[in-house]
């Protein structure tokens, strides 16, 4: 087959690298360049942690699954996946934290209550002896833009790939055809848009209706990411606190998220200086390193279809439609597991169960699409 996937984040590129091993052409089209979109500004917290509904919690499941099985001994150097830490000492986080530990306890997925000796043995940070503390020993967090320059490198070696950095304006359902920003225009028997938050607008040249939550300032589209130099500040893993959320970002960077300060953040913006300086605060109380410093700020965009869940299927219904989308908010978990169960779902035509809740066509011009509340508080990312 001939296939042309949109999109080269993490979704995008595992879908190809999951094609091309299948036996197909495949052509990746990408307009601004590898993982130069909402991969380069994500956590990228390795989880299934709080996924609602069940379904959902599945998907991810088999997300984290493929990172742990798959990814890190074929790639080691993209994810460590030395367990999650949170603890919460004020009384609606401890409240949280309580119930997501139990109904993650009752999935069978890898979930404890461990002492803050044991947790400053994890985390060398500052955490209270009266501190509620939860361990997740199958989480861990990731490096996404350097898998994807990985797996490109890996298919430019086959002669079957190609990689156009081109716009895409226009995409047909009817034909396979992909129309670029310079007029050359591509044909395939499938086409595969992982392209984001430029869905709705790509889905639409398609006659396919395919919301995202708003692009609003103060809603969940967007978030502050604080990237920090602390050298030598020994944490191998995610730590989530009250009011700070924390991962390595090598052995002396750090990578910061504070859920409740998103509400200001605006991509047309620069990032106002008090907002990096009460990073940095927040910081300090935890860890004892006065020597880290904060080296830059950025403002993502989240990837959230309108309804918050996962699209992942064929364009339509019809039995002869070329047109498959893949997007999702749990782009870096899902990425490497999602290109795997496409690619397999185009190639041999069998259907995922695990896509029933989550195909494009649940968006109609008739459906109900519920309110996506914007992650504030410990654990909603």
């Amino acid at each position: 087959m001939r296939t042309i996937v949109v999109g080269a984040g993490i979704v995008g590129t595992s879908v190809a690298h999951a094609l091309l091993a299948r036996g197909h052409d495949v052509t990746l089209v990408e307009g601004k360049g590898v993982a130069a979109g909402t991969t380069s500004t994500s956590y990228a917290w390795i989880n299934s942690h709080k996924k609602h509904p069940e379904s959902y919690h599945a998907l991810n499941y088999e997300g984290l699954k493929h990172w742990t099985k798959t990814i890190a001994p074929e790639h080691p150097e993209t994810v460590q996946l030395n367990g999650h830490v949170e603890f919460a000492l004020d009384n609606e986080h401890r409240t949280t934290l309580t119930q997501r530990l139990e109904r993650l306890q009752s999935l069978d997925y890898a979930a404890r209550w461990i002492t803050a000796d044991e947790a400053r043995q994890l985390r060398p940070v500052e955490i209270p002896d009266d501190a509620l503390i939860g361990f997740f020993p199958w989480e861990g967090h990731a490096y996404p833009h350097l898998l994807c320059r990985l797996l490109i490198a890996q298919m430019q070696q086959n002669p079957s790939f190609s990689l156009i950095v081109d716009p895409a304006t226009s995409v047909s359902r009817s034909e396979g055809r992909v129309r670029l920003q310079s007029g050359t225009e591509l044909v395939a028997d499938a086409v595969v848009l992982a392209v984001g938050n430029e869905t709705t607008k790509l889905t639409a040249t398609a006659g396919v209706e395919l919301p995202m939550i708003p692009r609003e300032v103060g809603g969940a589209a967007f978030g502050y990411l604080a990237y920090v130099q602390a050298p030598g500040h020994g944490l191998n893993g995610p730590l989530t606190s009250d009011h700070l959320n924390i991962r390595p970002n090598g052995e002396d960077a750090l990578i910061l998220q504070a859920l409740d300060l998103d509400v200001s953040a605006d991509p047309d913006k620069e990032v106002p200086p008090q907002i990096g300086e009460e990073f940095m605060r927040r910081l300090r109380t935890l860890l004892a390193s006065d020597a880290a410093e904060l080296d830059e700020m950025r403002v993502g965009h989240r990837v959230i279809p309108g309804d918050g869940l996962t699209v992942a299927g064929p364009a339509t219904d019809a039995p002869d439609n070329p047109l498959w989308i893949a997007v999702t908010h749990s782009g870096v978990v899902l990425g490497p597991w999602l290109g795997e169960a496409l690619a397999e779902e185009i190639t041999t035509g069998k259907t995922n169960p695990l896509f029933e809740d989550f195909r494009p066509s649940r968006f109609s011009a008739t459906a109900q699409i519920p309110a996506y509340a914007a992650p504030r508080k410990p654990g909603d990312q």
